[in-house]
């Protein structure tokens, strides 16, 4: 009875407080306080629930509900070392965006609207990560893609509505076919086993002959848009730079997830490790990490920057995931909740960068070290973090990928695995240099020229005199940012200094869904 509660209640209290939140739209602060008291309340529910949980996906400990009798789609959820750390990571992610909602009234359709949506986007990332059955995992991951779309549409870059609304319609197109691919690869996989349920199918599936095959290979496509793998991660750079703070942060921080999730928790149990699929999605993977690499060293605007470095980072976690280990899954779990905590916070750092002086164009902003020192500083932390500086959390995941890949599963190449794991070190390199240089460039460069003859020292107080718009006077960071981005801040160092906080309940998981990798 308390599984019941605490799983369902996960999944409908966000969901009730989007509706309360609706009937209130008419009285904007009263509406945004109660989102934001949905966020925190379903905060401390998940807390309530992880904690709970007995350490698997054992029957008292999950919801197994007839649904669709005569299709066998059950109402299955549980809670285990694999989803708890994301579960935990997206209620906090979302409390955080729309905490920053309270000061920020963003361009469009105005707070409330996109309050209601973020707490629907919300409610359909948990029920993605609590699902075990597949069925039940496309219907949430739907839930949560559809709002995204009138995220961006509506709420994006107001200077730019025809970019903002193609934007939209590339980002819905792409992860809706992959989401029908997916959905298709579930319908072939149960040909074979009869059932939806993902914790008997990973105790018993055969995956052999080619309609096993077809199977893993069509789920790895579905998945590979929503993570996204290269080359299917066009739709991504514009989504980023075109949506509102808040909707990339959920985007790079939780959304994306559900694609390295659905890695970890639906394509391994389908797949084996003796088909050439496996390696080439690990070649897939570290091909993203250096062409993310590269593309963030040509790029010119942040909010680019940091989503082709989504690209990349979601390259480390493919590839430990297949490895077919228990340490490629913890390095895959591992950095799928340190990018979200990191790229969370470079988004938000963006955002307010953006809000401050109009535009995110690396070539206007200059010294901010000395215009905005908090702010900057935060933004170097974040940015130290994402390039794997050892002692924060973004270091653990890559470097336990790359060990992975050293040594895979007895069934995988290992000479391959080994070059592999060569190539994504050298992305790690790439990607500290296109960081490095930002640092350098936009916190500490100088002014681009000087203007009308004045010496380019000289603070100007309005952007219309120079390209140095960060030469204009401007606040630093306010206390509800502090409040927002705090989390984030000391999360990502507590993961970095210890990391078994994470790792063992996730080894631990992986041993007891797959029986030993």
């Amino acid at each position: 009875m308390r599984t019941a509660v605490a799983l369902n209640g996960l999944l409908a209290v966000p969901a009730l407080f989007a509706l309360l939140t609706g009937l209130l739209s008419r009285r904007e602060r009263a509406a945004v306080a109660a989102a934001v008291t949905g966020s925190l309340v379903t905060l401390a529910w998940s807390v309530w629930t992880v904690s709970s949980y007995d350490g698997g996906l054992t029957p008292g400990s999950t919801v197994d509900v007839d649904w669709v009798a005569s299709m066998g789609i059950g109402w299955r959820l549980g809670v285990d070392g694999i989803s708890a750390p994301l579960v935990l990571m997206t209620t906090l992610i979302f409390a955080c965006c729309l905490v920053a909602l309270v000061r920020h009234d963003p361009p469009g359709g105005g707070r409330v609207g996109l309050a209601v949506l973020l707490l629907v986007i919300e409610s359909g990332v948990l029920g993605s990560f609590l699902a075990l059955d597949m069925v039940l995992f496309f219907v949430f991951f739907e839930v949560a893609l559809i709002p995204m779309w009138f995220v961006i549409h509506t709420w994006g870059d107001e200077h730019d509505e025809p970019g903002r609304h193609r934007a939209a319609v590339r980002f819905l197109v792409f992860t809706v076919t992959g989401s029908a691919l997916m959905l298709v690869g579930f319908l072939v996989a149960r040909t074979r086993t009869g059932t939806f349920d993902i914790v008997g199918t990973a105790a018993s599936y055969d995956a052999s002959g080619p309609l096993a095959l077809t199977a893993s290979l069509l789920v790895a496509l579905g998945l590979a848009v929503k993570t996204p793998l290269w080359p299917l991660h066009i739709w991504l750079p514009d989504a980023h730079s075109k949506a509102p703070t808040v909707g990339s942060v959920v985007l790079a921080a939780v959304l994306l997830k559900l694609g390295t999730y659905g890695f970890v928790r639906f394509w391994m149990p389908l797949t084996s490790p003796e088909w050439l699929l496996v390696p080439v999605v690990a070649a897939l993977a570290v091909v993203g990490i250096v062409y993310a690499a590269l593309a963030c060293l040509a790029q010119t605007d942040l909010k680019r920057l940091i989503a082709y470095s989504s690209v990349g980072h979601m390259g480390f976690v493919v590839l430990g995931a297949a490895t077919f280990t228990v340490d490629g899954v913890q390095a895959a779990v591992y950095a799928s909740v340190a990018h979200g905590l990191i790229t969370g916070l470079l988004f938000f750092v963006a955002g307010a960068i953006k809000d401050r002086y109009g535009t995110t164009d690396l070539a206007r902003l200059r010294v901010l070290y000395g215009r905005v020192p908090r702010l900057a500083g935060v933004f170097a932390f974040a940015a130290m973090a994402s390039l794997g500086l050892p002692g924060l959390a973004g270091f653990w995941g890559e470097m336990l990928a790359i060990r992975s890949a050293v040594d895979p599963a007895a069934a995988l190449p290992g000479t391959t695995y080994a070059w592999l794991a060569f190539v994504a070190a050298l992305g790690i390199i790439l990607t500290s240099a296109y960081f490095l240089a930002v640092i350098r460039g936009m916190l500490q460069g100088g002014p681009v020229r000087p203007v009308h003859g004045v010496d380019a020292t000289v603070e100007l107080v309005a952007p219309a005199v120079a390209d140095d718009v960060s030469a204009v006077r401007t606040p630093d960071l306010h206390a509800l940012e502090w409040v927002a981005w705090s989390p984030l801040l000391a999360l990502t160092l507590v993961l970095g200094v210890a990391p078994g906080l994470l790792l063992t309940p996730v080894g631990d998981a992986v041993a007891a869904f797959f029986g030993g990798l």
